[in-house]
This record gives C-alpha cells, sequence and structure tokens, in this order.
C-alpha cells in the first residue's frame, strides 16, 4: 500500500477514536504541523501520523497490513488446491457424466457469483459486500484495543462504497486461480487419459439434451470451441468410445468452462482492478467532517508575537525574527515559572517568560520555526520539578541543538533539580563557540 494511503487511512482512524474516547494530548505535536508550509489536509495528516506513531497505532497498522499480506499469500496457496481438487471431483469417474461434472465444475463458482453480485449492488453500505460485514464484526470480537478495533472500520469509512472494487478484485482474484489450476488439471488429464462422456436424465429427453448443449456452446463456439453433433449428443445417453466422440465432447466442456467460469471471473477481476486503482488515486479526507473542521482552527499556520515590556508592548515579530535569522544566532534564553520582576542577565538575547498558557505557546511556537543552536532555560529552585514543568522542558529541549538548565538561586527544590538527566550550565555557556 502507498504510503499517502497509509497515511490517510491512519487521520481516519485518528478521527473516529477521538470521536469515540476524546481528544489525544496533541499541543505540540499541533504545533510541530501548523508550521509545516502545507495544505490542511496534508497538516491534518502529518498531525496522524505523529499522533500515530506516539500511541502505537502506527505500529499497530504496520502489523495489521502484515498479516493481511501473510494472509493473502495463504489464500492464493489455498486457491491453487482448491482449483486442482476441483477438476479431480470433476473427473473422478469414467465414464464422465456431462452434466454433473459441468455442475461440479461451475456450480459453485455461479452461487458464489450471484451472490457477490447482489451483495456489491444492495449492500454499499457494508463497503460491497457481506464479508466486509463479517470481517467487521470479527476484527471487533477478535480485538481488544479500540486503535486496533478502529483501523477496519476506519478503511471502509475512508473509501466508502468505493471499496467494493477492492473485495470484488481480491474475490474474483482468488476464483480466477482456482479455475485457471482447474483448467490446467483439465487439460493435462484429458490429454494423458481417455475419458468416455454421457449424459443421464429422467426429466429431460433426447431433444432437449441437444438444445441445452447448443445453447451453452453458442458462445464458446465464437471462440473456436466446437459443438458436438446431434448425433453425437443424442447417442451418448450411452457412453461412446469413438476417439472423435470423446475429443468432441472434451473440447465442449473445456470452451463452457472457460466461458462461462474462467473467462467471467478474469473480466470481473480486471474490471475491479481498474476501478480501484483509480478510486486510489482520488480518496482524499472530508474536511466537511465537524471534527476535521474543529482541527482546521486548531492547526491554523503559526502567528508569532513576541512582546518587549520596554517598548509598551509593541509587536516585535518582524523585526526580531529578522534579526536573528540574519544573524545566525539562534542563542537565546528563556526564563520558565519566574517572576516576571526578574530581570535578566544583559549580555545574552532574552526570549521571553513561560509562565502562561499564551507565553508557552509563543514562546513554543517560535522555535518550532526558528530551532535554537543553544538555548539556556532558566529555573527557580523554589518550583518543585512537577510533570507540567518537565513535559514543557522536553519540548523545549526538542527545539534546540544545544541546551542547558541555569538555576539562579539555590532554592529548598534543588537537590530535586539536580538529580533530574538535565545539564546545566551558566549564563557564559551561551557565548562560548559551539
Amino acid at each position: 500500500m502507498r504510503e499517502k494511503l497509509k497515511s490517510l487511512w491512519l487521520a481516519e482512524t485518528i478521527r473516529l477514536i477521538e470521536n469515540e474516547s476524546g481528544r489525544y494530548a496533541d499541543q505540540d505535536i499541533n504545533r510541530k504541523a501548523r508550521a509545516t508550509q502545507s495544505s490542511l489536509s496534508d497538516r491534518i495528516i502529518l498531525r496522524a501520523v505523529m499522533l500515530s506513531k506516539q500511541n502505537g497505532l502506527y505500529t499497530a497498522q504496520t502489523i495489521l497490513l502484515h498479516a493481511i499480506k501473510i494472509s493473502f499469500v495463504l489464500l492464493l496457496l489455498l486457491s491453487v488446491f482448491l482449483g486442482v481438487t476441483l477438476a479431480f471431483s470433476a473427473l473422478n469417474q469414467n465414464p464422465v457424466n456431462l452434466y454433473w461434472a459441468l455442475f461440479s465444475l461451475l456450480g459453485v463458482h455461479l452461487i458464489t457469483f450471484l451472490i457477490w453480485i447482489c451483495s456489491f449492488f444492495f449492500f454499499s453500505n457494508m463497503g460491497g459486500s457481506i464479508l466486509i460485514h463479517c470481517w467487521l464484526w470479527l476484527a471487533k470480537k477478535l480485538s481488544q484495543k479500540k486503535t486496533i478495533q478502529e483501523l477496519i472500520p476506519a478503511f471502509v469509512q475512508l473509501f466508502g462504497g468505493k471499496i467494493r472494487w477492492l473485495i470484488g478484485f481480491v474475490l474474483n482474484l482468488f476464483w480466477t486461480i482456482i479455475l485457471s489450476f482447474a483448467l490446467v488439471v483439465l487439460v493435462v488429464m484429458f490429454s494423458t487419459q481417455h475419458y468416455s462422456f454421457e449424459w443421464k436424465s429422467t426429466l429431460l429427453n433426447p431433444d432437449e439434451i441437444i438444445k441445452v448443449t447448443h445453447y451453452l456452446g453458442v458462445l464458446p463456439s465464437i471462440l473456436g470451441f466446437s459443438i458436438p453433433q446431434d448425433e453425437i449428443i443424442r447417442y451418448s445417453e450411452r457412453a461412446l468410445n469413438a476417439s472423435e466422440v470423446r475429443s468432441a465432447w472434451a473440447i465442449w466442456l473445456l470452451g463452457v468452462f472457460i466461458v462461462y467460469g474462467l473467462a467471467v471471473r478474469f473480466i470481473c477481476m480486471i474490471i475491479c482492478g481498474i476501478n480501484w486503482m483509480v478510486s486510489c488515486l482520488k480518496v482524499k479526507l472530508n474536511l466537511n467532517l465537524p471534527e476535521y473542521q474543529i482541527l482546521a482552527n486548531d492547526l491554523q499556520p503559526i502567528s508569532i508575537h513576541i512582546v518587549d515590556e520596554d517598548t509598551h508592548k509593541q509587536d516585535l515579530n518582524i523585526d526580531l525574527t529578522k534579526h536573528f535569522i540574519n544573524n545566525g544566532e539562534g542563542i537565546f534564553l528563556v526564563a520558565v515559572d519566574i517572576p516576571e520582576s526578574w530581570t535578566p542577565p544583559a549580555s545574552v538575547t532574552f526570549l521571553g517568560f513561560i509562565n502562561t498558557r499564551e507565553q508557552r505557546k509563543q514562546i513554543l511556537d517560535y522555535l518550532q520555526i526558528n530551532p535554537a543552536k543553544k538555548l539556556l532555560i532558566a529555573i527557580d529552585t523554589d518550583r518543585s520539578p512537577d510533570r507540567g514543568v518537565l513535559n514543557l522542558l522536553s519540548q523545549l529541549t526538542e527545539k534546540s541543538q544545544q541546551n542547558r538548565i541555569w538555576f539562579i538561586n539555590q532554592g529548598h527544590q534543588l537537590n530535586n533539580w539536580q538529580s533530574l538527566p538535565f545539564e546545566f550550565a551558566q549564563p557564559s555557556w551561551l557565548k562560548e563557540e559551539l
């Protein structure tokens, strides 16, 4: 499966999970998605892929696809076995009862073909096949995690009625293989052994058998498969051993089998395969869904507002950004949970305080677009290193090539801070060469 389709599949799965269980903790992932210069659909897909890698859904999809591939190969091998068995069951006696052999070769094929055609047109809400309905039911019964349960429904939801083409392709592919190997075995058996043919009927007289034989042989005769003469058909109520009689019936039987069996399945397989490939090229997210409309607001491109207290809170976004980029510095100091009355060293570039949600968003948005070469994080050791602060520090360190922690005091939580796996430094570290 192409990477684009797998990503779309993940996006739809995430939508179904969040619709049922609530939103993921996605603030930082949304920030990364907003920083990309791409369309809304691409940002939603990127967010879904990152969330999937974070919560294990990406791995689950990979395992599911691997299992499907293995199952597909096993079913192909089973199809080969069934094809060989089908041919031997039709020729398990000599002389061969013609119409019983024909029913053995085409009976199950025609019944399953009619079931598939009916489900294709009348069960579109089940993906175009009763099998999809059974597949979904089994998946929900056998899966324990909701994330796994939602993968298959999300796939059906993504493609809608178009999935009927995939089901049609797979089913007709299997039957094409079954009938192809059955045909090979029939030709080999007819070529290496003598078979006599007869027909038996309690209700039909010879004239009616002649008509049925001609009706069935019309289409094969167009392809060059001859119809036995009326005298041969009439006298075949008892097996005839003449070579031309055996050959005439064998050719007729092969022609009917190819036209009404193998050719039907092969043509349906090609039609379904082409339509499925076209559907894959056209599939996209339905951005009109309410869940995606909410994400459209959350994934708006980043707008950075850096505020300087000394200039009466004027917006310095353009000038400050241009200065950092042009000078190629990207060397910053930030203050986490420190009162804004604190004065940072004048010798360093102070990016700002992170005391409120808005300040946190502004700083992280800026660093998402312009990752720091060096980032020094000032910490007040009177504050405890709780989960929220540690999560913020993790996000800050992801957005810098090098980072250090600076303790601005010797607070009562100093020992707890020093026990954490961070590197520590003084402001002079920012002036050292990389």
